[in-house]
């Protein structure tokens, strides 16, 4: 029980909801639950009917907020069956909205839609505008119309109006969502930079960033800038909301997490486990999981990969339903497996390898279910069919007699749709199997790529394994005068080591008797042709590739 207590009386009932929805507003999710139930708890025996069902279905749309998903399905139908349809209210509009939202996340679509109709048409003989814009958000998915097709889109951004002209941000909100939501999953990145960006300009201005649906928004706004590589913008946006946000959780950690991992810090799976700790959230189990599997598979370990895979999927399933992201937990921990099938092999254990199979065999049947069935039971978008050709594409380095390129050409192509890194570490796949078929060429001309966005993006570990495969097959670095690339000349290679010094081109000059000008024009050869955005890169690149002696260690 909150330290409110029980409240005695209507009045008291009255005030505890809207300290409940001022928590839920800041964030405060479990408090407004324990209010909600405070109040509920302190209904007497001759509560008005009306108020005892504002206090369940408020409190059923508090529970959603914390994936408490059956005690809000249960709490909704007991408001619904508290207030009869006749005559008409607008308490029983929002009582059937409420029911709506929590039969569809219960699985009970058939009951959702429904009673959704019924309440649709009482909302617009009562001129009860909100309601009826959130009866059609939750429409939108129960009719098959989809947020991610034109047809879900229109009815969307007419519930945003609707509940614009009502003066209802909350639900504003939740139509901006679903917009940016339905953007992200027919693939289109920038239109959902665009609605996540009004949803948080329209929380901003309505005090609610710290409510649900911006929580939403803001880690989708991080996640369009990490898929399309804006890492460092992630960075930044990431710190700053740990400073300006009072609770900082999965919504505004994950991204930034993704990021850490990629570029080799050592500390991510640690805050990645801490997001872990404390009540069930079901955000920040998707990043902890998320970050955990790859983690595991970078470090080569299939047995904690699998594991975190089974785990999260488990733990992120609601009324049976797998999360979409399981096809790209799969699709990770089959990197792993395929990474140990292929180490057995090679050490002579066929009998090892072959079980590794079987797993292998499970986790991409998980990822083909997940893609086939997405939100709403449709395909998934983009991503999630980029994701199933790279979990098909592990399967080959599994299944296949030996390295086919086909498969990663194909999972190549899929990520085009806008992520950057997963194209890398795909092409960096693609560039491995084209080495094996003796397709040398070919295969230098993927290296090259995946080396200019490994330095684009500062993520080590994948220049790393570049690298090892550029050792192993003989491929060379571009800026050594390899396939696709340019050889640095004496000149700049004494302007490099200066560079390196930190001098300014003036100082350059000075050592080499030069002009400045002519120092400043070998800088920017330099940078291009070790694909560098400043001074400081291009010297990380060049000490990486060996282009820089080590300075004498004193004794």
């Amino acid at each position: 029980m909150d330290a409110a207590a029980r409240p005695a009386g209507p009045d008291a009932v009255t005030l505890t909801l809207r300290a409940s929805a001022a928590a839920a507003h800041a964030g405060e999710l479990h408090r407004a639950v324990s209010l909600t139930r405070s109040a509920l708890a302190g209904l007497g025996q001759d509560a008005d009917l009306e108020l005892a069902a504002r206090v369940r279905y408020t409190l059923a749309g508090n529970l959603l907020s914390v994936d408490n998903l059956s005690a809000a399905y249960a709490h909704s139908s007991e408001a619904l069956g508290l207030i009869p349809a006749e005559p008409p209210s607008s308490t029983w509009v929002w009582a059937a909205a409420t029911h709506v939202m929590a039969g569809r996340q219960v699985g009970e679509n058939e009951t959702a839609l429904r009673v959704a109709r019924r309440a649709l048409r009482v909302a617009e003989d009562l001129d009860v505008t909100d309601a009826r814009a959130d009866l059609l958000i939750s429409l939108t998915s129960l009719e098959g119309g989809n947020r991610s097709t034109p047809a879900g889109r229109e009815r969307l951004l007419e519930a945003r109006e609707l509940a614009r002209r009502a003066g209802n941000a909350p639900v504003e909100l939740r139509a901006l969502f679903n917009l940016a939501i339905g953007s992200f999953e027919s693939g289109d990145l920038r239109e959902c930079l665009h609605w996540a960006s009004q949803g948080l300009d329209r929380a901003r201005r309505a005090g609610l960033l710290s409510s649900p649906y911006p929580r939403e928004m803001r880690y989708l706004r991080l996640l369009v800038q990490y898929t399309l590589g804006h890492w460092d913008e992630v960075l930044r946006e990431s710190a700053g909301q740990a400073e300006a946000l009072p609770a900082v959780d999965g919504h505004a950690l994950g991204p930034g997490l993704y990021v850490a991992l990629a570029r080799g810090d050592s500390g991510a799976a640690d805050r990645a486990r801490a997001l872990l700790e404390g009540p069930f959230d079901w955000m920040a189990r998707m990043v902890g999981g998320l970050v955990l599997t790859d983690a595991a598979a970078l470090r080569g370990d299939a047995e904690d990969a699998v594991r975190w895979m089974r785990s999260s999927v488990e733990a992120l399933t609601e009324a049976g339903t797998r999360p979409a992201v399981t096809v790209r937990l799969a699709a990770l921990a089959l990197s792993a497996v395929a990474d140990t099938v292929a180490g057995l092999r090679r050490a002579g254990d066929g009998a090892g390898a072959a079980r590794w199979q079987e797993t292998a065999a499970d986790l991409l049947a998980e990822a083909r279910r997940s893609a086939e069935h997405g939100y709403d039971d449709v395909p998934q978008g983009p991503e999630g069919q980029a994701w199933l050709a790279r979990a098909e594409a592990e399967w080959s380095r599994i299944s296949a007699a030996g390295p086919d390129p086909a498969p990663w050409e194909r999972a190549v192509a899929a990520f085009t749709y806008g992520d950057s890194y997963e194209r890398a570490r795909c092409r960096l796949r693609l560039a491995e199997a084209l080495l094996a078929a003796d397709r040398r060429e070919e295969a230098a001309a993927e290296a090259d790529a995946v080396r200019r966005e490994a330095d684009r993006l500062g993520t080590a570990p994948l220049r790393e394994r570049l690298d090892d495969l550029a050792r192993r097959g003989r491929l060379t670095d571009p800026a050594r005068g390899g396939p696709g690339g340019a050889v640095l000349t004496a000149r700049e290679q004494d302007v490099l080591r200066l560079l390196a010094l930190g001098h300014t081109n003036r100082r350059i000059g000075e050592e080499l008797f030069i002009s400045a000008k002519t120092a400043s024009v070998h800088v920017s050869n330099i940078l291009a042709k070790l694909h560098a955005a400043s001074r400081t890169e291009a010297v990380a690149v060049a000490h990486r590739r060996g282009l820089i002696a080590p300075e004498p260690t004193s004794r």
